[in-house]
């Protein structure tokens, strides 16, 4: 107990207590309400538990959807939106009365993050106590993890399988990665967008094993569920939903792309049409080109796979704040760079601005909402504008500080690695 507190350096245990204090104050946050007398509401979980109890009675997990929808942008609206192979594996928790149900959910969401650390640092090595005191500051302030655990979205499970998969792949079990990825993919499309970045470096077992399995969650999916249900979530809802929307909690390349064009989906949602497109198709086939221009197909970086993986809600037509939950991956990593020397003063400033983004930036774009600020005379009023929309860019431009600094770090890496031969030779 003495070595784990640090015991009896006074730096050690001021580190060790700081870390104590962030998780107690993580625990009374989000862990002792499901100790509460009444289950937390967890919105987005009780959508699923709806889809998974129409699909265990015979029915349609759409209906949800079918009597919420937002005509005009079905991007705005509630209900189940995922194929119908994830609700099925929740059709357990229908078994038991929903307040238990909501309990175990958020419980288990919440196990899912601290499994993938666990897979995280089993791969790069145990964290020094400083370094873990970084990331346990940055996950008890981390906006999209805290909307994440409140409103009971299951993107923490598609962490954990991506974390799985990064792990597999690092350590060259292929097919055991490909299952993880095909996993994610079913739950949830847009980790399919990972498979031309494997078809690039030409892992044909992975791609093989991501396909059967997406191909095996289909076959599920039409198992347990009509052939009409099935239609109506790939030829109907994925087209509307892959359309996008401006609405500013999209923070996706579309999403950025379709408020430039019309500022007014900031509010009333709905795309941008071919404007919206001709800036949202080419940064995206500029952020693949970059992906791309990282890879090395000589060997295998942990951050390489990391920078492919940030790149996802990105690309994604629609990504809120819940998606960027999979962004623990390469933070994760970019800490251990940094509390090992391997950054500069001014990658290790990105990073606190990134922090600043995920954090108090994203609170205090919602007081701005709410609390708007006065409206200036003139040209003047462009700086509360300006200020407004820029905070309310926080998580997109968080995402794209954490892409930069992968790839920077990654590029010193190669470099790294390249010198050492070089040295060996002259040797």
């Amino acid at each position: 107990m003495r070595r784990l507190l640090g015991w009896p350096h006074p730096r050690q245990l001021a580190l060790s207590a700081l870390i104590g204090i962030l998780l107690a104050f993580y625990a009374w946050r989000f862990l002792l309400p499901l100790l509460g007398p009444q289950a937390p509401r967890a919105d987005d979980f009780q959508d699923y538990l709806f889809a998974a109890q129409q699909i265990a009675s015979g029915g349609n997990p759409y209906d949800g959807f079918i009597r919420n929808h937002v005509a005009w942008d079905w991007s705005l609206s509630s209900g189940y939106l995922y194929p119908p192979a994830f609700a099925v594996t929740l059709i357990p928790l229908t078994w038991i009365a929903n307040d238990l149900a909501v309990r175990i959910w958020l419980f288990l969401i919440q196990a899912a993050v601290l499994a993938s650390l666990v897979i995280i640092y089993r791969v790069i090595g145990r964290p020094s106590r400083a370094e873990l005191l970084a990331l346990v500051a940055v996950l008890t302030t981390f906006f999209p993890l805290a909307n994440t655990v409140l409103a009971g979205t299951m993107n923490s499970l598609l962490l954990l399988l991506l974390a799985a998969a990064w792990a597999c792949w690092y350590r060259r079990r292929d097919v055991a990665s490909g299952v993880l990825v095909g996993a994610a993919a079913v739950f949830k499309l847009f980790p399919a967008a990972l498979l031309p970045y494997l078809a690039w470096r030409r892992h044909w077992k992975l791609l093989a094993a991501a396909t059967a399995t997406g191909l095996i969650g289909i076959g599920l999916g039409l198992a347990v569920t009509s052939v009409d249900h099935n239609i109506y979530y790939f030829r109907e809802m994925l087209p509307h939903l892959a359309a996008g929307t401006g609405y500013r909690e999209n923070q996706s390349l579309a999403g950025v792309a379709a408020r430039i064009c019309d500022p007014n989906t900031a509010n009333a949602g709905g795309s941008a049409g071919w404007c919206g497109r001709l800036i949202d198709w080419p940064s995206v086939l500029v952020l693949l080109a970059i992906v791309w221009r990282m890879t090395s197909r000589a060997s295998r970086s942990g951050l390489e796979f990391a920078l492919a993986v940030t790149a996802l809600p990105l690309i994604s037509s629609v990504t809120w704040s819940f998606p960027l939950v999979i962004l623990i991956l390469p933070i994760a990593l970019l800490v251990r760079q940094a509390l090992r020397g391997r950054m500069s003063r001014g990658q290790i400033r990105a990073l606190m601005v990134a922090w600043i983004c995920f954090s108090a930036a994203p609170a205090i774009h919602y007081l701005l909402i709410l609390y708007p600020l006065p409206r200036w005379n003139g040209g003047l009023d462009l700086v509360p504008q300006g200020i407004t929309r820029l905070f309310g860019e926080a998580y997109f431009i968080g995402t794209v500080i954490v892409f930069a600094s992968i790839v920077v770090a990654l590029r010193k890496e190669r470099r790294v690695e390249a010198a050492f031969p070089a040295q060996a030779i002259a040797a």
